[in-house]
């Protein structure tokens, strides 16, 4: 499954809102996110990271300076539901037939054990519409949303390396 979207990710311990567009593989484990840059953050850098699962890797690159700086990331998340997942219900988006579609509701809660991470799939297509994702609370967690996705991946070529980074 290949997919591309625009997406918000909304940290609720900051308080910070941020866009970006995502290119996501999950057969080659890669992942492309560039943050929308924004008028109204002043000062700000924006930054783009390209996730190679399979490598373990992520390149962090600055959008102004093309400055890259390489991580080691062994954990590479799919947007999946999770074996052993607890469906917590569905739930329809939009108004009447044409204009709407439905999700169902995926989370790692085990009985009424604590969660982790809660999730939104179209029922058709299994893509993510959103998540949260709980670091121990509500105030501590992130949410994300994803919209205007479209299949597949428009320029394969995101996911090559950049060359300021491949001498690292």
């Amino acid at each position: 499954l290949a997919w591309e979207a625009r997406a918000s990710a909304y940290d609720h311990g900051a308080g910070q809102n941020n866009r970006f567009r995502i290119s996501y593989d999950a057969v080659n484990k890669r992942r492309r996110i560039l943050e929308e840059i924004d008028a109204f953050t002043p000062g700000r850098e924006f930054y783009e990271y390209l996730e190679l699962g399979n490598e373990h890797k992520i390149y962090i690159i600055n959008q102004a300076t093309r400055h890259c700086e390489v991580r080691e990331d062994p954990y590479f998340r799919m947007y999946e539901i999770p074996k052993n997942a607890t469906f917590e219900g569905a739930y329809t988006i939009g108004f009447g037939l044409d204009e709407s579609f439905e999700v169902h509701e995926w989370s790692d809660r085990i009985a009424a054990g604590r969660l982790t991470w809660i999730g939104g799939f179209t029922a058709r297509s299994c893509v993510p519409v959103s998540e949260v994702i709980f670091k121990t609370n509500i105030t501590n967690s992130v949410t994300n949303h994803f919209y205007d996705i479209t299949g597949g991946i428009s320029d394969p070529n995101i996911f090559i390396v950049p060359t300021a980074c491949s001498q690292l």
